[in-house]
């Protein structure tokens, strides 16, 4: 089961690193391993990193966009898809900055629901696995 945690990246750190995408991750890495005492110091680099997403309305249009899928469910702030024939079982959280997917497959069923953002940037920690999820869709 991986873990994805997905960034909306701003403008301004987008347009310096966006050819060097292994520097957003190193401290993204960094920011998600640091100890709790210096949780201040990290809470200031990731907002000066990423923009906040528009928690409410993103549920609400991911909602309405795939409820009429079987394989989809949602429970609470979770969305759900279990796709037993493809051998898929995937969850969505979506936070204030970031969302957080787990999933049985390292290309999973959300990711398509998310490619229209522009600057949306994924982690995998535990794997060292990193990608704008845009450029998943221009191959």
């Amino acid at each position: 089961m991986r873990t994805f945690l997905i960034f909306d990246i701003n403008d301004n750190y987008y347009s310096l690193y966006k050819e060097y995408p292994k520097s957003i991750f190193n401290i993204l890495k960094q920011v998600y391993f640091l100890k709790r005492d210096n949780l201040g110091f990290a809470k200031n680099i990731l907002y000066s990193l990423v923009n906040n997403i528009e928690k409410n309305d993103l549920d609400k249009n991911i909602f309405i966009k795939l409820h009429k899928d079987l394989p989809y469910s949602k429970r609470g702030n979770v969305h759900m898809f279990n796709n037993f024939y493809y051998g898929e079982i995937t969850t969505m959280e979506i936070k204030n900055t970031y969302i957080k997917i787990k999933s049985s497959k390292d290309y999973n069923y959300f990711f398509n629901c998310l490619s229209f953002y522009n600057h949306l940037f994924v982690c995998d920690f535990e794997t060292n696995d990193y990608f704008f999820l845009k450029d998943m869709f221009n191959v």
